[in-house]
């Protein structure tokens, strides 16, 4: 380790117990449990995120991943336990008042879930239409944060036309049309190649630094999680093995070209033969 990445652990541990010591944590789970059946998916998992970080959860799988980051926005509600978001105890509202609330928490997936009849706009509009935002302010809405990932360009585009990485950009855009505090993100980097992982990661850390939006990000990629990550939950079993400070470290972009790809598959081959 040098002796500038060690400064800045310390610097950062520093800042987080001083943010802490204020207050200014976003999310916190209190003994949080969730079952399926006679399975425990979460066993009594307590978990503080703070403000402005990008929180990183990773595990085996199986060990309860997903399911503890849809009990954030309760998409599970939990057995046991109460999740605060803000301040604010999401297991004690009313469904009206829940789902007020989780307009502040966006959400994006694996596999996109954009609305395979709808334009690149209308998928992103549509997160608007559902939460009444004012009909004259939607189009200038839509093209910001379209304009934010740089699908400005691809507004008459459907689904079918677009590329994994374009996918992932729109529902990160319909994620953003609400103005979240909070960005859920369920592995959004596991169906595409290191190069596109590359660049929606830097969409993701843009997101961070220049909204100021919280970040939670579930990946079984170990590259992933230590390529954006400040801080990371181990789970094991439905539990919390440990959480860890890191300095993450950039994804490198690779060369695509097709000799790269033969030159990868077959070096050392002479030897080997030999």
């Amino acid at each position: 380790m040098t002796v500038q990445v060690f400064k800045a652990i310390i610097i950062s541990i520093v800042i987080t117990l001083h943010l802490r010591e204020r207050g200014f944590f976003l999310i916190k789970l209190h003994d949080v449990s969730k079952s399926f059946g006679r399975f425990q998916a979460i066993k009594s998992v307590s978990l503080t995120i703070d403000k402005g970080e990008i929180h990183g959860i990773i595990g085996a799988s199986g060990a309860g991943k997903s399911t503890l980051l849809r009990l954030m926005n309760l998409l599970e509600i939990p057995d046991d336990g109460e999740v605060e978001i803000n301040g604010q105890n999401l297991t004690n509202l009313s469904s009206k008042d829940l789902r007020q609330e989780r307009k502040s928490i966006g959400m994006i997936f694996q596999h996109f879930n954009l609305v395979a009849n709808k334009t690149v706009y209308e998928n992103v509009a549509v997160s608007l239409q559902l939460a009444s935002f004012p009909r004259k302010e939607r189009k200038s809405r839509v093209m910001t944060c379209l304009e934010f990932v740089g699908l400005e360009t691809f507004c008459g585009k459907y689904p079918a036309q677009l590329s994994g990485g374009e996918k992932q950009r729109v529902a990160i855009a319909r994620a953003l049309a609400n103005s979240p505090r909070v960005l859920l993100c369920d592995e959004p980097t596991s169906s595409l190649d290191p190069n596109t992982t590359a660049e929606i990661l830097g969409v993701l850390e843009d997101v961070n630094k220049k909204l100021g939006v919280t970040i939670v990000i579930v990946s079984h990629e170990m590259e992933v999680i230590k390529g954006i990550c400040n801080r990371v939950t181990v789970l094991a079993n439905g539990e919390i093995y440990d959480t860890v400070l890191i300095e993450p470290s950039r994804i490198q972009m690779m060369d695509n070209s097709p000799r790269y790809f033969v030159e990868q598959l077959t070096e050392g081959r002479v030897i080997a033969d030999a």
